[in-house]
C-alpha cells in the first residue's frame, strides 16, 4: 500500500509544460485524467465543460488540485500507518540517511511492526530534514518525530543503523540514546551495510583490485562524457544478446559494481571495438582519439578480461546475499 501510494505521488507530481487539455504536455495528472475520460462518461462531460476555462474559473483539474490530492493522499496512508502501529504496540525503527539530487542530507525513517494476522511489514513514515550526524541531535530530531505521529517510544523494541560511530556507539551513540527511552530497544546493525564494508576493504587492501575499479570507471567516464560517443557504443553493443550499457560505480552501495562487471564482461568485445573505431576516426578530437588508444590499450589485455569475471563471480555472491538480508 505504501510503496502503490509512493508510486502515484510521484508519478502525479511531474507536471508538464502547460495545463491545457488536449496537449501534449500537459504532465501525468491531466494525461490520466484525460485517458480515464474516455471511460468514464461523469469524467469526459466535466472536461468538456470545464476545461481550459482559464484562471478564475472553478474546475479542479489544475496543478493546485494535483498537489491537494498528493497530500491528502499521503495524509491518509501515514494515518493508516500509525494506526496500524498502535494497534500492533511494538515496533521496530530503521534510520539512514543519504544527502538528495540538491545535496540536501536527509534522513529516512521507517518502522517494522506485526500485523493482527503476524506477519511482519516494513513501513515508510517520511523524511527527517537535516539535523546534523551527532547523536544528540538526531535522538532528539527522532523522539519529536514520533511523538508528533503519537507513537510512543516506549513500546520501540528494536533499532537498526548502519556501523558508523555516532548511530552504534554504546555509550554515547544514537542506538544508546534511545535505549534510556525504551531499555528493550534492542540494536541490530544492519547486515547488508556490514557486508557492504566487507567488499568495500577488501577491494581497497589490492593495487589489482584499486587499478581495476579505476580501469571500469575510465571507460564509463569517456563514453557517457559524450553523447555521439555513447551512441558509437550503443549501436556496437546491440549486436549482443542481453547486453547492457556501461555502469556508473557507485561510491556507497557496492554490491552495485556487480552491474558494472556484467555490463563488460557481456559486452567486452564490442567495447573493444567501439574504443578502436573511436581512436581511427579522424573525425574525433585528437584529445578524443589518444584517450580512447590509451583506454583500448588497457582493456585489450586478456587479464583485463579475466578480472572482469573473476570479479563479477565475487561480486555476484555479495550481490544475492545482500538481497536475502532483511534486518535494513
Amino acid at each position: 500500500m505504501v510503496n502503490s501510494s509512493r508510486s502515484v505521488k510521484l508519478w502525479f507530481s511531474k507536471q508538464g509544460d502547460d495545463q491545457i487539455l488536449g496537449s501534449g504536455h500537459n504532465g501525468n495528472y491531466l494525461g490520466c485524467l484525460e485517458l480515464i475520460s474516455k471511460f468514464d462518461p461523469f469524467l469526459s462531460t466535466h472536461i468538456d465543460k470545464y476545461a481550459n476555462k482559464g484562471k478564475g474559473n472553478m474546475s479542479y483539474l489544475s496543478n493546485t488540485i494535483c498537489d491537494d490530492l498528493i497530500l491528502t493522499m499521503t495524509k491518509t496512508v501515514l494515518e493508516n500507518i500509525i494506526q496500524e502501529t498502535i494497534t500492533s504496540k511494538y515496533f521496530s525503527i530503521i534510520i539512514d540517511s543519504t544527502p538528495d539530487i540538491s545535496k540536501v542530507d536527509q534522513h529516512t525513517v521507517a518502522i517494522r511492526y506485526i500485523l493482527p494476522d503476524c506477519s511482519p511489514v516494513e513501513r515508510f513514515l517520511g523524511f527527517l530534514p537535516s539535523v546534523g550526524h551527532k547523536a544528540k541531535d538526531m535522538e532528539l530530531a527522532i523522539l519529536h518525530f514520533f511523538s508528533d505521529l503519537g507513537i510512543d517510544m516506549k513500546n520501540c523494541r528494536g533499532q537498526s543503523y548502519d556501523n558508523a560511530q555516532n548511530m552504534s556507539g554504546i555509550y554515547n551513540g544514537l542506538q544508546s540514546r534511545i535505549k534510556k527511552n525504551s531499555s528493550t530497544a534492542e540494536f541490530v546493525p544492519c547486515s547488508a551495510h556490514s557486508l557492504n564494508l566487507v567488499g568495500t576493504f577488501a577491494a581497497e587492501e589490492t593495487s589489482v583490485g584499486n587499478r581495476f575499479f579505476m580501469t571500469t570507471q575510465g571507460l564509463y567516464t569517456f563514453f557517457s562524457g559524450s553523447t555521439s560517443r555513447w551512441k558509437i557504443l550503443e549501436n556496437e553493443l546491440n549486436s549482443i544478446p542481453n547486453s547492457t550499457l556501461l555502469k556508473n560505480l557507485c561510491p556507497t552501495r557496492w554490491s552495485s559494481r556487480y552491474f558494472v562487471c556484467k555490463s563488460i564482461k557481456n559486452g567486452y568485445k564490442k567495447i573493444v571495438v567501439a574504443l578502436q573505431n573511436i581512436s581511427e576516426d579522424v573525425s574525433q578530437r585528437p584529445a578524443t582519439r589518444h584517450e580512447a588508444l590509451a583506454l583500448l590499450k588497457k582493456n585489450e589485455k586478456p587479464r583485463i578480461y579475466i578480472h572482469v569475471s573473476l570479479v563479477d563471480t565475487y561480486i555476484r555472491k555479495i550481490q544475492h546475499d545482500q538481497q536475502k538480508f532483511t534486518i535494513c
